[in-house]
């Protein structure tokens, strides 16, 4: 994973789109923090969380920075991209592994779906990121 991660970063595509988002995603307005949450949210569940922090994570700190020192420590909102995890079963590796997990299990077989994943992980994401936003940036 990280060696795909690093040769997709390599071809540009993540550093344009940052490029793209950076304006609107300024640390140091509640504006900015809510695209940066929207955004990891997305790409987590896109990409997973992992390979989200990976290409995100130093242009995030690197944009903190830039207003200032004390910002780039409490700026990175890696928190957002665990909670991100929980909204889809695509949002986490360890998600899939529970569930496969679960579903091999010989005395329970359970089977949760991605639909019936998505009834607890949506809103559960949204409540916990909503709450979790105004604390990061106190």
């Amino acid at each position: 994973m990280f060696v795909t991660i690093e040769g997709f970063d390599r071809t540009g595509i993540p550093e344009a789109i940052w490029n793209f988002m950076e304006p609107y995603a300024k640390i140091n307005k509640v504006s900015g923090v809510a695209v940066l949450a929207i955004v990891i949210v997305v790409l987590s569940n896109l990409a997973s969380n992992v390979p989200t922090v990976l290409l995100l994570g130093s242009r995030v700190a690197a944009a903190a920075a830039t207003i200032s020192p004390e910002k780039e420590k409490k700026a990175w909102l890696a928190w957002v991209s665990t909670v991100a995890g929980n909204l889809s079963l695509l949002g986490s590796a360890a998600n899939l592994i529970v569930c496969e997990q679960a579903r091999r299990a010989q005395h329970s077989g359970y089977n949760l779906t991605f639909w019936a994943h998505l009834k607890f992980g949506v809103p559960s994401t949204i409540i916990v990121t909503a709450i979790g936003l105004p604390l990061i940036r106190a």
